[in-house]
């Protein structure tokens, strides 16, 4: 609902769960159905002989080095639609480390040695049967040990060199390593197993120095290292030969090619330089925002006054200058959101700090000899800390490719990395969800070929995510096209025939979509991030950018021109990372102390909605559920986040939830929204931020829900989410027309996306006209938060939630508030 021209501005209204909350009923049991084996004589002996044929090959297996002690990596397949948590823990009694669930849920196992003495015990413990119950005399009904009825025996293998050939390495060598060249230099990161343990992580790189000095040759070198809890990473160069051994090697998971950074730069045209106000500085207490790019060109003279600070984080590189354009241009639109406006209105103001990270070189790559993983923690702990102490950060780098292998989704490392830093140091990173180049045609049968087939090319499984825009945690922006009216023409081109290939307001064609990892809702958010159009002459027509329709900001050579154009995505999130800036600096003021980087994801997620001309379009198209692939939840307000309205309410609070709990709120409806003529939506915005882990099929340990109920009281909401088991359906708790029907639902039965699997949730209710509205002056919104993966030592998940009311009535800011007051007052915690 657009905000009303009379409207005025309020803060958002902080409001507390309710104290009656309970933990959820457990539910036994091994996740699926388990499948007849023909009996515990019949199915122990395939167990056994499996175990002998993986100890017989290990031991068969020769060591890359002298010194380097074997490990037994190998893979445990279980029956599908069954779960591995089960087998998971007879494992682990049995000694053995697991390291990584696979998308087809087989659990790989590691081991220090080659026994699995352990593993006979409990199989044979499997084949004894249950022990007799001492009070009735007669055999117990299972055993833990039923579970290894899930496996399956002729399936299980050793983890080898195909499997550790990541995908693009596999582009370059063979999906078997039958085309490595001997002589040339492989620069390469390595993911090892993590045994689980620091020092056991330690012993592991360890093992990958030793290969690496044996037998060095010229050039070869180990470069970088990080151990985390969960990943363990090694960055090395060698020629191919020690790239065979590496391979070979049991502690190594997976070899793959650096991350490659891509802009997809095109320079579209240029204007004539202008004389402009000095923009004043910013106050020193403002909204701050860092971009870790490829620096910028801090003595720009509509930039420099809000620069505050510039680092390269990099070995090689000590200046932070912006050698390319591309940092200068992004951070030109972090600033001022709109550099075309500021042109035209003749003066650039904002109250946003800048602070830029040069983490690429001059050739715009990352650092040949650092892990990605430390220059972004360097890059993003430079910043966090005074004298800057920013809290947003957007990252308009990526991949050329897709970072999903058709038909398989592992989340990459890039991506893993910053939902690590953006779990572990609390911070918002905004990253852009990259460009393909199905959209580019350079003859006039392609171009016509693009043109007639937008938004269907939208949908190919080349045009999916790019690393690292898959991170969960991080906020993944998709472009839109703003303008769709080209520039004039004059001269011999004034006659060409020139169309925009998408409509204002409608999905950029080089933007890429979703969904993320596991269904997740990817990207979150769109801004806009240009155009492209069909244009040319006579015969020779292709697809290329327009000045007109591109994105306008600033040139790194501010002495030739101060303006510059291009297009991508990468334009398309700086500018929600200026909301995001603004977002937390409200906040913060608001709240008295700095705000969760949940709360900030939610109230703005909160404030996005798919503008009318994509959700037209994308309608069109046969791909399902078009529009959140393409869109998310929509194109973010920098009004609606940063502020309540009169007609427009959001709700607050930032928590956190013991796992396997549910927390219940009061959403107060009032008599103005119930009374309110035409559309009634309440939105609802969930935001946490849980532990991570690439190498499980669940990629993340915590997932959370929210349901929205009316008509009933507290106890029957409470009393009925409390019988509701982990793993059973909550929507079952309560039924229609008492449990709201929000869009989009938690998971969609026809594939496409799963919001539950999504770290930033927002979803709708739009009350029809002469719908019932007697279920009271107030709904309840439950939260539920279910352990995964998540180890034992994580009790907790922090949250964040946003409730948005918003009704054609101007009374509704002050009853909602009033209503709160009065909830907050019975409670004795009122803010005054």
């Amino acid at each position: 609902m657009p905000r009303h021209q009379d409207d005025n501005q309020h803060p958002h209204l902080e409001f507390m769960r309710e104290d009656i909350s309970a933990e959820r009923r457990k539910k036994p049991g091994f996740g699926g159905t388990r499948p007849d084996r023909g009996g515990r004589e019949i199915f122990a002996p395939k167990l056994i002989e499996a175990t002998d044929r993986l100890q017989d090959e290990q031991n068969r297996k020769v060591s890359p080095i002298a010194g380097i002690r074997p490990h037994l990596v190998f893979r445990v397949p279980i029956a599908s639609k069954t779960s591995p948590e089960g087998i998971i823990e007879i494992l682990q009694q049995a000694g053995l480390a697991i390291v990584s669930i696979e998308p087809d849920h087989a659990v790989i196992a590691f081991r220090d040695d080659a026994d699995l003495t352990d593993f006979r015990t409990a199989i044979l413990a499997y084949q004894g049967g249950p022990k007799i119950n001492r009070k009735t005399g007669k055999p117990c009904a299972s055993t833990k040990y039923d579970v290894l009825e899930l496996i399956e025996p002729e399936q299980m293998r050793l983890w080898s060199r195909p499997d550790r050939i990541g995908p693009r390495l596999a582009q370059l060598i063979g999906s078997n390593a039958d085309r490595i060249e001997v002589t040339c230099i492989y620069i390469v990161d390595l993911e090892l197993w993590h045994p689980g343990t620091h020092q056991e992580a330690i012993n592991g790189l360890n093992e990958i120095r030793q290969l690496i000095q044996a037998s060095s040759m010229d050039g070869e070198r180990f470069l970088d290292s990080y151990i985390g809890d969960a990943i363990l990473l090694a960055k090395v160069a060698v020629k191919g030969a020690k790239l065979e051994q590496l391979l070979n090697s049991d502690i190594v998971a997976e070899v793959e090619l650096p991350p490659v950074a891509d802009f997809d730069p095109i320079q579209a045209g240029r204007t004539t330089a202008r004389d402009f106000p000095t923009p004043p500085h910013p106050p020193e207490d403002s909204p701050r925002v860092c971009i870790i790019d490829s620096g910028i060109t801090s003595n720009h003279p509509l930039l420099a006054s809000n620069v505050g600070h510039e680092e390269a984080v990099l070995t090689q590189t000590t200046s932070p200058a912006d050698a390319h354009g591309h940092g200068t241009m992004v951070a030109g639109l972090a600033v001022f959101g709109n550099v075309r406006d500021c042109y035209e209105t003749g003066a650039f103001s904002s109250p946003v700090v800048l602070l830029s990270a040069r983490v690429l070189n001059d050739q715009n790559q990352f650092d040949d000899e650092k892990l990605i993983v430390n220059q972004m923690r360097e890059a993003i702990e430079t910043f966090m800390h005074p004298p800057h102490n920013c809290r947003v950060f957007n990252i308009s780098i990526g991949s050329k490719a897709s970072a999903f292998e058709i038909g398989k989704d592992r989340q990459t490392i890039w991506a893993e990395t910053l939902d690590i830093l953006a779990q572990e140091l609390k911070v918002v990173l905004v990253v852009s969800s990259g460009n393909h180049s199905e959209a580019q045609a350079h003859n006039a049968t392609d171009a016509e070929e693009v043109l007639s087939s937008y938004p269907e090319l939208l949908f190919k499984p080349a045009t999916r995510l790019c690393d690292p825009a898959t991170a969960a945690i991080a906020v993944t922006v998709g472009s839109l096209a703003e303008h769709d009216n080209v520039t004039i023409r004059r001269g011999s081109d004034a006659g060409d025939i020139v169309r925009p290939i998408a409509s204002a307001n409608q999905p950029s064609p080089m933007t890429r979509i979703g969904p993320g990892i596991n269904g997740a809702i990817k990207p979150e958010l769109v801004h806009y991030g240009g155009n492209l159009v069909f244009a040319g002459f006579s015969g020779h027509r292709q697809i290329q950018p327009e000045a007109g329709m591109s994105v306008m900001s600033f040139s790194h050579q501010p002495t030739e021109t101060l303006f510059a154009y291009n297009i991508g995505s990468s334009f398309a999130a700086p500018r929600v990372a200026r909301i995001a800036a603004m977002a937390h600096y409200q906040l913060q003021k608001q709240l008295g102390n700095a705000p969760h980087p949940n709360l900030v994801r939610a109230v703005l997620v909160n404030s996005a909605a798919i503008p009318d001309e994509a959700f037209a379009k994308l309608n069109l198209v046969a791909e399902k559920h078009a529009a959140i692939k393409a869109c998310g939840y929509g194109l973010p307000d920098a009004d609606f986040a940063l502020n309540s309205w009169d007609r427009r309410v959001t709700l607050i609070a930032q928590e956190q939830i013991k796992l396997d709990h549910f927390h219940i709120f009061a959403v107060p409806i009032p008599d103005a929204f119930r009374q309110a003529r035409g559309g009634r939506t309440i939105s609802v915005a969930l935001a946490f931020d849980p532990p991570v882990r690439r190498r499980r099929y669940d990629y993340l340990g915590v997932e959370m829900d929210m349901f929205l109920i009316r008509g009933k009281t507290l106890n029957e909401v409470h009393d009925a989410f409390k019988r509701v088991a982990a793993n059973e359906d909550a929507e079952e708790a309560i039924g229609s027309p008492y449990r709201v029907n929000l869009e989009p639902k938690a998971s969609c039965r026809s594939g496409g996306y799963s919001r539950k699997k999504s770290t930033l949730q927002r979803c709708t209710f739009t009350m029809k006209r002469g719908e019932r509205n007697d279920y009271g002056n107030e709904y309840w919104l439950v939260i539920r938060a279910e352990r995964k993966w998540a180890p034992p030592e994580i009790e907790n998940q922090d949250y964040a939630i946003a409730v948005t009311l918003a009704a054609d009535a101007p009374e509704l800011y002050n009853q909602v508030r009033q209503r709160v007051r009065v909830r907050q007052q019975a409670r004795g915690r009122v803010r005054e």
